[in-house]
């Protein structure tokens, strides 16, 4: 593993050198990382909406498959939390 890491040491060391004389390549170089952080930390950001995302459809599929199966169990229909009342009598 050592000189893995010495041969990446020379060879960014011999693109530093390389791009010294020309500052414009520093420059795009320094965008591309900058890009690249910044595109990882969306990624990572995203990632935890979906898996955060993905936690409650599973607690609220779970939910109403337990609604359902108490519905079944009883043969009634289920209560809807927004129609509640609708086509009921008073």
């Amino acid at each position: 593993m050592t000189g893995v890491s010495e041969g990446v040491t020379k060879v960014a060391g011999t693109a530093v050198e390389a791009m010294r004389s020309v500052p414009l390549a520093i420059a795009l170089l320094l965008v591309n990382v900058g890009f690249l952080a910044f595109a990882a930390y969306v990624l990572g950001q995203v990632a935890e909406n979906a898996q955060e995302r993905n936690r409650t459809q599973s607690e609220l599929v779970g939910t109403l498959v337990k609604q359902i199966a108490e519905c079944s169990a009883r043969n009634t229909k289920p209560q809807s939390l927004m129609f509640r009342n609708i086509g009921s009598k008073p």
